[in-house]
């Protein structure tokens, strides 16, 4: 999507470190996604578009629209503007302690 809007700069974060260095590292032609994997690198290169691991306290946003999408019927849904309550744990000032 972010090609086709013609991003020039994306950076991606995730919080399943597996798939971050799935993506990243190099990976064996046997493996069973490896089609799926080799077209993910070739999109993120060809544009220079980033990926990068974040832990998961650091990707509230993205749980929080996730469980959006999830209650939603739709199959694609556009935000033109954040929806309400995106950012809450950063306007709570939620701390995060990590052991």
């Amino acid at each position: 999507m972010a090609a086709s809007m013609d991003f020039a700069v994306l950076v991606c974060y995730s919080d399943s470190l597996h798939a971050v260095n799935l993506v990243n590292d190099d990976i064996s032609h046997f493996h069973v996604s490896a089609v799926l994997i080799q077209d993910i690198k070739d999109l993120l290169n060809s544009r220079g578009y980033t990926l990068h691991h974040t832990l998961r306290e650091g990707n509230q946003s993205a749980d929080f629209m996730a469980k959006l999408g999830a209650s939603e019927d739709d199959v694609l849904t556009v935000h033109s503007s954040p929806p309400e309550g995106l950012f809450r744990t950063d306007e709570l000032g939620t701390l995060f302690i990590r052991n």
